[in-house]
């Protein structure tokens, strides 16, 4: 591999900086500074971004710390030039108009480990089960918008502490919710906002169990 010096602008930037600039926006949203029209299209721009000069111009106006910007140091090596990858399909969940799809079906669909939760889910239960297992994701926005499809089975969100949800828009139907999490996120801890509708099934939002903090070794 052929090592060339480079401007930062025109290195090409993965999932992990997209998702940086996402969070970035997203905060930006929530404090009043960006309207939802202005959020949906830098978020689009921020989806489709293939080197850091397409990331930085859309939080230019917002006073962010960009994590690469605060790690580099003039003096730093050359940074290698990675070889030409054809750009693939963005992750599904970063707009409202492309959400990440949890659909139980006539089974389980399950989420748990070590995951990154986007801004935007659509969580179909179907006749099955949909369960979350947040005590080890990560969170790429501030606010997470959850909307839940009516269906006759059950969703599980087992959120860490400090988490919260807020299910004012979330219609019950003829089954059953349980938010056992408070509405008021603590200082750096997202918010869950649910919407849509129950239906004849059942939702439970719920803080880990002792068995579960022992399993992590809380």
């Amino acid at each position: 591999m052929v090592h060339q010096e480079l401007p930062l602008s025109g290195l090409r930037v993965g999932h992990a900086e997209r998702d940086a600039v996402a969070a970035i926006l997203q905060e930006a949203a929530v404090d009043g500074r960006l309207g939802m029209d202005e959020l949906d299209e830098r978020l689009g721009k921020a989806l489709q971004a293939k080197t850091y000069g397409d990331l930085e111009p859309l939080v230019a106006d917002l006073s962010a710390e960009l994590p690469w910007r605060s790690s580099r140091s003039a003096s730093a090596p050359p940074v290698p030039v990675p070889p030409s990858v054809p750009p693939g399909p963005p992750p599904a969940g970063y707009s409202r108009e492309d959400p990440l799809r949890l659909d139980g079906g006539m089974g389980t669909e399950k989420r748990e480990g070590v995951w990154t939760v986007p801004p935007y889910l659509r969580i179909s239960s179907g006749a099955g089960t949909v369960k979350l297992n947040c005590l080890r994701a990560t969170v790429a926005a501030p606010v997470i918008e959850i909307e839940v499809v009516a269906g006759a089975g059950s969703v599980l969100i087992i959120v860490p502490d400090g988490w919260a949800a807020n299910d004012d828009r979330l219609g019950k139907g003829m089954g059953s919710k349980a938010i056992k999490v408070s509405r008021i996120p603590a200082p750096g801890a997202p918010l869950l906002v649910l919407y849509g509708s129950v239906g004849l099934g059942s939702l439970k939002i719920r803080p880990a169990s002792a068995r579960e903090l022992r399993r992590l070794g809380q």
